[in-house]
């Protein structure tokens, strides 16, 4: 507990500060400005800043403390408005050790990804284990378990009910991501419910609107969802921006969009709804290149001024998720920030949070741990499999038969192909070049056989790729070369509880075991990342590539069903956009 009394008497001048920083350049959000100047910080809080004119401060603080800072520059802690910690691959504890030596101090996240894997007993462990962290985790509630029903089964259904109870879980601020935009726009009972929900509780809920305009952009809007994370154009994020909808300028492992956003902030430079998320960066990608900071530095690179930029990554998120002393630094505040060495680097030199601080010349100074144990059960429940189950059974004996393909573009999405195979004794078992066979086999216990496609582009030349990390139902997904290798991925990662694999020629050449739901290793981000190196160098080698996407990376949203334009899941092709089941083999 702090006592205001004190800090109001250290920034009148009547008691000494804790800590003076020390001629940094202040990044001054409010205004977008920077300028030397003396931060003042008693307990907790930022108690008087002290602006030089004429190369001396407007008024002298004497400290407890003084750090010199002169060159460093001053941010405020960063906010990432919509993050998965499972796509860091590491649990909370982890992520937030990670993320603070990037300068992040507020994380909202969505742990979407586990709440698919075991519902609400996932949900409360994130909220449980995110408890006491010195970076401050708010949490969403996941509104997409399955993302579409219907076409796809995750380990858990959640209903309006089911989120009604979960937003009463402590340091709640939302809805997450409404991912099943067409439920939301056509108003259908269990999406409108959940909009509701969050309505009723009077917290935000949050959007994921890829490439909608127009009259359906005007009903999600309507219907009670104001953000969005997902836009791919200029043209986009401009009616976006104008609609009123707040846009998260996104840099993660999957997509980058700093780029598109400048262009359209170049119209509309006054533009007050723009904030910044992450969203899902791998562990590897977050050590080498940060978080947070690596979002402020890719849009100051696109052009934005350095302190927009910066406010977009602090105040702005602060204001979203009403954390009314959060976001600045400014008397009053929470003194959560960081010392950077260069705002062209953004590379984070200290980080403070509530005045203490907690990464000293770039390295955590204090033991971050999460005061419950991590969820370590096996939730790879597969059927009996065999080697014909990763085979397509054709609906006739010989000849030929036209099949509906998926086909990955240059970007990672997708489209709908279609390919004209033989048929050798009822079965296919070839396919031509850049054509692999791509399985979805149900880990939830839905005992049900895998459902086998055709894949066009993933890059892979022979053997098979399995992983667990499969948004968002994160059922099994194996792509391979052969029906042997793609068996032998599958067991190996049932044996592990979920993971990645890379097999060839009946051999292992990489893995990495994600013991925690299948989505996440309970160790340090230094000792899981070489071996996310080791897994995308060797799947490189195999010819692994999908879009930007990192190989670990490359097969994630293969079943993500709300992302157009053809997905597959464990009940068969979905033709996203219609949100239907779509057949294998094209009927005359």
């Amino acid at each position: 507990m702090y006592s205001r009394q004190h800090i109001v008497a250290a920034a009148r001048g009547d008691e000494q500060m804790d800590v003076v920083i020390r001629e940094v350049n202040l990044v001054n959000v409010f205004t977008a400005e920077i300028y030397q100047a003396d931060i003042g910080i008693k307990e907790e809080r930022f108690a008087a800043i002290a602006r030089y004119e004429n190369d001396v401060p407007a008024f002298q603080m004497d400290g407890e403390k003084e750090i010199r800072a002169k060159g460093k520059y001053a941010v405020p802690g960063f906010i990432d408005c919509h993050v998965h910690i499972e796509s860091t691959m590491i649990p909370p504890d982890m992520f937030a050790r990670a993320v603070l030596r990037h300068g992040t101090t507020v994380a909202v996240i969505d742990p979407h990804e586990i709440g698919n894997v075991l519902g609400a007993e996932g949900v409360k462990y994130m909220v449980e284990a995110s408890k006491g962290l010195p970076v401050r985790i708010l949490t969403t509630i996941p509104s997409s378990v399955p993302a579409v029903p219907g076409v796809e089964t995750a380990g858990a259904e959640f209903h309006p009910e089911d989120i009604a109870e979960l937003l009463r879980l402590p340091d709640v601020v939302g809805v997450a991501e409404l991912m099943d935009y067409v439920g939301v726009i056509k108003q259908n009972p269990r999406m409108a419910g959940i909009v509701q929900k969050g309505l009723d509780a009077g917290v935000l809920n949050e959007g994921h609107l890829p490439r909608v305009s127009g009259r359906p952009l005007q009903a999600y809007l309507a219907a009670g969802v104001n953000s969005d994370h997902e836009s791919r154009t200029e043209a986009e994020i401009l009616e976006k921006l104008r609609a009123g909808m707040l846009i998260y300028i996104r840099e993660s492992s999957v997509s980058q969009f700093a780029d598109i956003a400048a262009k359209a902030w170049e119209t509309v430079p006054y533009s007050s709804n723009i904030a910044m998320c992450t969203d899902d960066i791998e562990p590897n990608d977050m050590l080498k290149n940060g978080q947070m900071n690596r979002v402020v530095r890719r849009a100051i690179e696109e052009g934005i001024p350095a302190p927009l930029a910066i406010r977009y990554a602090t105040l702005n998120g602060a204001i979203r998720y009403g954390l009314r002393d959060r976001g600045a630094i400014a008397a009053g505040y929470l003194a959560d920030f960081s010392l950077v060495n260069s705002l062209e680097t953004m590379q984070v030199h200290d980080v403070f949070v509530q005045g203490k601080r907690m990464v000293k010349d770039g390295n955590v100074a204090v033991d971050i741990t999460s005061s419950i144990p991590p969820l370590l059960k096996n939730t790879v429940q597969l059927p009996p499999l065999k080697e014909e189950d990763f085979i397509i059974q054709a609906p006739q004996d010989n000849g030929t038969v036209t099949l509906n393909s998926i086909e990955m573009t240059p970007i990672g999405t997708t489209e709908k192909g279609t390919l004209e195979l033989e048929i050798s004794n009822g079965k296919i078992t070839a396919l031509p070049d850049d054509y692999v066979f791509a399985s979805v086999v149900g880990r939830h216990g839905q005992s049900r056989k895998p459902f086998v496609g055709v894949l066009k582009n993933a890059g892979l030349k022979s053997g098979a790729y399995a992983t667990t990390v499969a948004h968002d139902s994160h059922n099994l997904v194996v792509v391979g070369t052969n029906a042997c290798d793609m068996l032998l991925a599958a067991e190996q990662l049932q044996k592990a509880g979920g993971g990645l694999c890379l097999i060839e020629d009946g051999q292992v050449m990489a893995q990495v075991d994600l013991p925690v739901a299948g989505l996440m290793a309970p160790e340090p981000i230094e000792e899981l990342s070489p071996k996310v190196d080791q897994f995308n160098e060797v799947a490189r080698s195999m010819g692994v590539k999908v879009g930007r996407r990192s190989p670990s990376m490359a097969l994630s949203s293969l079943t993500l069903t709300v992302i157009p334009a053809i997905r597959i899941s464990d009940l068969g092709l979905v033709d996203v956009n219609t949100q239907q089941l779509i057949p294998l083999f094209v009927e005359d």
